[in-house]
């Protein structure tokens, strides 16, 4: 009867889902053509095109819009709610981007008071009055001349 050898590689233990330090990845200098087939690889670089081409719509900021608060007759104008929500917390108001946004989009909120449900639109946010900057007709008039 003949001895065998069994060669098996065991790969090395992980912790908290991480290799440990100083272990050595199996495609190291290794060409991608060499261990990935040959419709992934242009699978993979068109989809490495469309994200630097278009970007991330996930990520925070994609979506900002400008935004117009007006207050006394005077408007002010931000790129988005978050900017918004920076200067008038460096004003000594709390408020947040959130309340900002829901009364730019004009949220019905609820309002209950025991028994009672009642639905309101919210028109206010942090003493100021919130749209977005393509909505001018809905502002005009409240603004100073």
């Amino acid at each position: 009867m003949e001895n065998f050898e069994l060669n098996i590689s065991i790969p090395p233990k992980r912790k908290n889902n991480w290799f440990p330090k100083g272990n050595i990845p199996f495609n190291k200098d290794i060409p991608m053509k060499d261990w990935m087939d040959g419709r992934k690889i242009k699978k993979v670089i068109k989809c490495l095109k469309l994200g630097r081409i278009k970007g991330n719509e996930r990520l925070a900021g994609a979506n900002r819009k400008m935004i117009v608060g007006i207050k006394d007759g005077k408007l002010i104008a931000f790129r988005s709610a978050l900017d918004a929500e920076k200067y008038i917390r460096c004003l000594g108001i709390k408020i947040s981007r959130r309340n900002i946004n829901s009364v730019c989009n004009g949220k019905v909120g609820k309002f209950k008071f025991g028994k009672y449900e009642y639905n309101y639109i919210r028109r206010k946010a942090g003493g100021y009055r919130w749209f977005f900057a393509s909505d001018v007709e809905k502002y005009k008039d409240l603004v100073e001349k």
